[in-house]
């Protein structure tokens, strides 16, 4: 499990101050935050880029990459293994409740849930695989966290402003799941923030 501390009320003030002098210091306009929508929506993907690429999200992205390369070639020994032939990709989330979701064609989607449901490994699949897109979940939130407040700072003048604008660009920002996807030629991981890694 990768540890990726999301923002809490005391560290997320400090950060605001720190961005807010650097914004100062490097001559930002705050009074852009007042008719800087377009600003806003062309910097975006940009401050995502920047988040995604600091040194501690490049390493757990990497640690994430080499944990669903080890899954997707163990979770396709282990199918081949019980005769569990995909046809098509099978893609894996976890729902609103915090449950495995299983998507692709109805024929692999049963194979695959009577595979896992007579998994006997341990850890079994369905934990390694949750573990893995709750990992990525938490990667994703917190490089959009960072991308968020960054974008804040730089548009707004004081740390009332930030806070208020950060909270409009959070609730912007693509949340979808992480998905785990396999296929009898590969596998992946996707994330909001960060691009698709594969094996």
């Amino acid at each position: 499990m990768i540890n990726n501390t999301s923002f809490g009320s005391g560290t997320l003030q400090a950060y605001v101050n720190s961005l807010i002098a650097r914004s100062n210091n490097a001559g930002a306009d705050p009074a852009a935050a007042a008719g800087g929508t377009d600003a806003l929506k062309k910097s975006s993907q940009s401050a995502l880029d920047s988040a995604a690429k600091s040194y501690k999200s490049s390493s757990a992205q990497r640690v994430l990459q080499d944990q669903q390369k080890s899954l997707g070639a163990d979770l396709k020994a282990a199918m081949a293994k019980a005769g569990v032939k995909l046809e098509g990709a099978i893609e894996f989330s976890l729902d609103a409740k915090g449950n495995l979701s299983v998507k692709g064609s109805d024929k692999d989607k049963a194979s695959v849930n009577a595979f896992l449901k007579n998994d006997t490994s341990k850890p079994d699949f369905a934990s390694r695989i949750s573990s893995l897109t709750q990992a990525a979940d938490e990667l994703s939130s917190t490089i959009r966290q960072t991308a968020a407040i960054s974008q804040a700072a730089r548009y707004a003048s004081t740390s009332g402003d930030v806070m208020s604008l950060y909270s409009t660009l959070v609730k912007q920002q693509d949340a979808t799941a992480s998905v785990f996807s396999l296929s009898a030629a590969s596998s992946s991981l996707t994330y909001p923030g960060v691009l698709a890694s594969k094996a």
